[in-house]
């Protein structure tokens, strides 16, 4: 856990570092990009007061929020400061600069802000293991986000009016920081020049072809849900925590000596490997099992080894091969669900002979199936017993009952306390049974009486026949019916907790046939992914209701909204994407960027809509309002972009171990940011002139509708 927390708090770092230059490189100005990096020390510092008044504590899930959100906490502050920039550019006051740039952004930058804050101010309050999961992270970036709207409205107007200075050409080339770092900015600047002119003419051709363009957009996003299918999905990604555990099991009947002294040939072989650091060894269960005994595995730091966790366990399984006869499984230390494994089926039903044959069937498959490995199953033989069945009416007729039977041979081999012996103020019990030599019920069998009601004794061969058979060691329930339970760990490249989960519901249902009254179901991460997806489902549609609800009532207009939000499904694109070319799964965190992308994705669309909607108003036709607004749109656009792209590069690289677990996020982030930003520069324009003669159409039609003549 600490090795999270600090993990998280480098990455923050490191983000605000690569935000800054980011800032600089498109700024070019000192000035101005201490003006605009201003924001990030006082959202996250303000963000802290906000979390310690709702009771949050600073944990894994804070501070991931915090660092996903040092690329949107400088948006506002980018969109404002490069407008008034762009104001005084053109020779303005700083003073008129900053009044007219700010005025002209803020309800742009409003509808941004809102429109991530609608993403994760519902999610924030789901049920469930997911929901907690997404209670504080969710929170504690609305809480930010507020703050860096206050921040950009207020604080980056009024430095800029007087502390930004003049802009003056001329002393760009003065002085050693101008000719070295400020020469790469410069040369930045002429690029940014060069792509707008180029971005200008792809405009001509997208409007020139709107219909072409979109027909492309669609067709990339089909493409998309194609490969989505390719990508494994599961509740938590495999872990690199340089920690597992390895547990063996001998034939029931072992004694504990001979139980210790198998775990500890099996800790020499694991403590032969260079990448091992400290193996602990514990034998003998709670439960009273002394045939099992468990190794937990340390490894030496990750810079120390040249393979990773998962790939020592796959050489470590080879190993431990020479231990079959000690059944060795190489298990991950689960981090959630209570200590259970990954994936996790119960079989539950009131027969226990006709539980135990589907259940050894089922775990047959298992142990075949590509997605999961080291399978085992909770049901075991148990020991040799001997047992004694009464013959009920032989008892009744010499007045045997089998509570008289049952404690008379308790007291003969486990004794009963009669009484206690006091010496020097301390008791001692008096326990009184056979000899140990006396002990063995199987031998002497025809010679042990037992008491009838009338207190006479009865040779117990004449009411009972023995049996020696194999019970179970113990008897699982759950749900009021007995249950047994089968566990494995998810391969890293396998299906994934999705297709494993998927192929097991359909064995058990079409392949195994389970008999009436008996019923199956998911334990764990198993249940926690199904959960995932039911609340990722819903964070979503709640996401885009909310989305749409604050832009039509910023922009007064129901069908607005839908020009801004034709990003959404290309956001998703370019996650999908990247998850399958990266090799990453679909699990809970790179989910919680693609609900993140929500937002995100539509704040470059705001802003190209905003200001071509104010071309517009200004009697500008559609056309040139949609190129101008491109070519004045784009700076921002790419700043706010690659802004949050250097935010969350730390995460999707993952520094240690400790955050490799979590790099699906970033790498989803990053690739539904590219696509959105490069699609929304292109889809957006093409639709923008359909969607606005719509609205016109519906404007018109309905004040034929509801005006009186």
């Amino acid at each position: 856990i600490l090795a999270n927390v600090i993990d998280v708090k480098e990455s923050i770092l490191i983000g605000v570092i690569l935000t800054i230059v980011v800032v600089y490189l498109f700024l070019g100005s000192v000035r101005s990009t201490i003006i605009t990096s201003l924001a990030l020390p006082n959202s996250l510092v303000g963000s802290f007061l906000l979390m310690s008044l709702a009771g949050f504590s600073i944990n894994v899930m804070t501070l991931l929020a915090l660092s996903l959100a040092v690329g949107l906490l400088i948006d506002d502050a980018i969109v404002v400061r490069e407008n008034i920039f762009r104001h005084i550019e053109m020779g303005k006051p700083p003073l008129q600069a900053a009044l007219e740039g700010t005025r002209e952004v803020m309800l742009a930058v409003v509808a941004t802000t809102f429109a991530v804050i609608s993403v994760f101010g519902p999610i924030g309050f789901l049920q469930g293991v997911v929901g907690q999961f997404f209670k504080e992270f969710g929170l504690t970036i609305c809480f930010a986000l507020l703050i860096s709207l206050f921040d950009a409205l207020t604080v980056a107007p009024m430095l800029s009016a007087y502390f930004a200075g003049s802009h003056n050409p001329s002393a760009s080339d003065k002085g050693i920081w101008n000719n070295s770092v400020g020469r790469l900015a410069r040369w930045f600047d002429q690029f940014q020049t060069w792509l707008e002119h180029r971005y200008e003419r792809v405009l001509h051709f997208t409007l020139r072809r709107p219909l072409l363009i979109i027909l492309c957009a669609i067709a990339i996003f089909m493409s998309s849900c194609v490969a989505v299918k390719y990508v494994p999905k599961t509740f938590l990604p495999a872990q690199d925590f340089g920690e597992f555990m390895v547990s063996i099991e001998l034939p029931a009947g072992n004694s504990l000596g001979k139980t210790n002294e198998v775990a500890a040939l099996v800790d020499k072989a694991i403590r032969a490997n260079p990448e091992v650091a400290v193996t602990v060894t514990t034998v003998g269960t709670a439960q009273g099992e002394p045939n099992i005994a468990d190794v937990i595995v340390n490894l030496v730091p990750s810079k120390q080894r040249p393979i990773n966790t998962s790939d020592f366990k796959a050489k470590l399984r080879e190993q431990l091969k020479a231990f079959d006869y000690a059944k060795p499984i190489v298990k991950d230390v689960a981090m959630v669900a209570g200590g259970q494994r990954p994936f996790n089926v119960v079989l539950i039903g009131s027969d226990l002979d006709e539980l135990e044959g589907v259940a050894k069937r089922l775990y047959a498959r298992l142990r075949a199936h590509p997605g999961l490995l080291d399978v085992e199953m909770n049901f075991k033989p148990g020991k040799p017993e001997f047992q004694v069945s009464l013959d009920g009416r032989q008892a009744d007729r010499l007045g045997v009952s089998s509570v008289a039977v049952g404690s008379e041979l308790r007291n003969l081999l486990e004794g009963s306390t009669p009484g206690v012996f006091r010496e020097n103020g301390e008791e001692y019990d008096i326990r009184v049974r056979l000899k140990p030599e006396q002990r063995d019920i199987k031998t002497d069998f025809a010679s042990i009486y037992v008491p009838n009601i009338n207190q006479s004794l009865i040779r117990l061969s004449d009411v009972g026949k023995p049996s020696t058979t194999m019970a179970p060691s113990s008897i699982n329930r759950q749900d009021r019916g007995r249950s047994i339970q089968i566990s494995g760990d998810i391969a890293p490249d396998g299906p994934g907790m999705g297709g494993v989960k998927a192929d097991v519901e359909r064995i058990i249902t079409k392949e195994l046939k389970m008999p009436i009254g008996m019923r199956y179901g998911f334990l764990g991460q198993a249940e926690n992914f199904q959960e995932l997806g039911q609340n990722m489902g819903l964070a979503a549609l709640l996401g885009i209701l909310f989305i749409y609800m604050v832009l039509a009532s910023l922009y007064e207009s129901v069908i607005t909204p839908f020009t801004i939000m034709l990003v959404l499904p290309l956001a998703a694109c370019g996650a999908f994407f990247a998850l399958l070319i990266t090799g990453k799964s679909l699990d809970l965190f790179s989910m919680i960027g693609c609900i993140m992308l929500l937002g995100v994705a539509t704040k470059n669309s705001i802003l190209l809509v905003d200001y071509t909607n104010q071309l517009v108003a200004k009697g500008m036709d559609h056309t040139t309002a949609v190129i101008e607004a491109g070519k004045v749109r784009l700076r921002p656009i790419l700043m706010t972009t690659i802004a949050l792209i250097a935010g969350v590069t730390p995460i999707a690289i993952g520094l240690n171990e400790a955050s490799r677990q979590r790099t699906s996020m970033g790498v989803a982030i990053i690739g539904g940011l590219i696509s959105s930003t490069l699609l929304t520069l292109l889809v957006v324009p093409a639709a923008y002139s359909y969607i606005e003669r719509f609205r016109q159409f519906s404007l018109r039609l309905m004040k034929r509708i509801f005006t009186a003549e």
